[in-house]
């Protein structure tokens, strides 16, 4: 998706956060390890269960491991692209 470094990581996490919906799907930059064991990996497509947000510091989307079956919370920070789900509702 990114043609050229991001000029502001927060704006980006911004718009990615405003931009994806439950159903849509995420794919982070790197592996993503909980407690040394690999649950994500880089590159691959997970569908977006929900999102969080305790405050504005705090935002996560959760994601189901294809490797451990457990629920994994993503920061916008670690998205490195996005597909939106083809049955989402238009808004004209």
């Amino acid at each position: 998706m990114r043609t050229q470094e991001a000029e502001n990581p927060l704006l980006d996490s911004e718009f990615f956060w405003y931009s994806i919906l439950e159903g849509d799907q995420i794919i982070i930059e790197v592996d993503y390890f909980v407690d040394h064991e690999l649950v994500l990996r880089r590159g691959r497509p997970y569908q977006v269960l929900s999102k969080i947000e305790t405050d504005s510091c705090n935002m996560a989307f959760i994601v189901e491991s294809d490797i451990t079956g457990q629920l994994v919370f993503i920061h916008p920070f670690m998205i490195d692209d996005y597909i939106l789900n083809p049955q989402r509702p238009s808004i004209n």
